[in-house]
């Protein structure tokens, strides 16, 4: 199965918008996005195996193998012009997807990275090497998981291979070097967000050669639930 969803409606004429998914993360996150560029950008979020309807298929632990593949697809796919967003995890992602991608010769019109610290700044409470009884309990402390999913015992067990999966991936990346991009970035951030601080935000400015901004709203690690609409207000006028 395909890791870029929506990749049939890509067209040269118009810029794509690559959107990299957050740990625990589904391409449906994306859904309103693709709704709301329509007619303006190609949205094509990234559906990572074992979630939504890839929900049986073993998940990704290790980020190299998982960007060999999601390479390869995306130089098949994009035949115009370009964009990235991130969140959390997506940001990583997204930034060795770019750095990969310009090696071979492409550049993105802009790299939007949010609730990220930099890459360089390894994880400091790793949490996917725990037992699942510590593993489940440390979850609560994270916004994304659907308090339905972290109330349901049955619920949880299902998803928990994917969840671990997606925070050994997450936690286990750094980059030893500062890498700049030669794209633009622009980096989003939460006011209160604990894993990602506005230092943290501002700290994107060394990766990128070309122009940097950020904004910050108000709110914690998901704050994008609350400004969706002014986030993608910001990326169609930045692009």
């Amino acid at each position: 199965m395909k890791l870029i969803k929506n990749q049939k409606k890509v067209d040269k004429d118009k810029l794509t918008l690559l959107c990299l998914p957050f740990a625990g993360g589904g391409a449906s996150t994306y859904n309103n996005w693709m709704e709301r560029m329509r007619g303006k950008l190609n949205v094509c979020p990234i559906q990572l195996p074992g979630r939504e309807e890839r929900i049986m298929e073993k998940p990704y632990e290790d980020m190299s193998v998982m960007l060999d593949d999601l390479e390869q697809e995306v130089l098949s796919v994009i035949k115009g012009p370009y964009a990235l967003w991130g969140h959390s995890m997506g940001a990583k992602i997204a930034y060795e997807l770019e750095k990969r991608m310009e090696k071979s010769g492409y550049i993105a019109k802009c790299f939007f990275v949010s609730g990220s610290r930099v890459p360089h700044i390894p994880e400091s409470a790793p949490i996917y090497h725990l037992s699942d009884v510590e593993f489940k309990r440390e979850l609560k402390r994270f916004e994304g998981i659907p308090k339905a999913i972290l109330d349901n015992t049955e619920l949880l067990d299902f998803f928990l291979p994917m969840l671990r999966a997606d925070f050994a991936m997450d936690e286990t990346y750094c980059s030893e070097m500062i890498e700049p991009l030669k794209c633009s970035i622009v980096a989003f951030g939460g006011d209160s967000d604990k894993e990602a601080s506005i230092e943290d935000i501002k700290a994107w400015n060394d990766y990128s050669l070309n122009s940097f901004s950020y904004q910050i709203f108000s709110g914690g690690h998901f704050y994008v639930r609350e400004h969706e609409e002014e986030i993608i207000e910001t990326i169609i006028n930045q692009l």
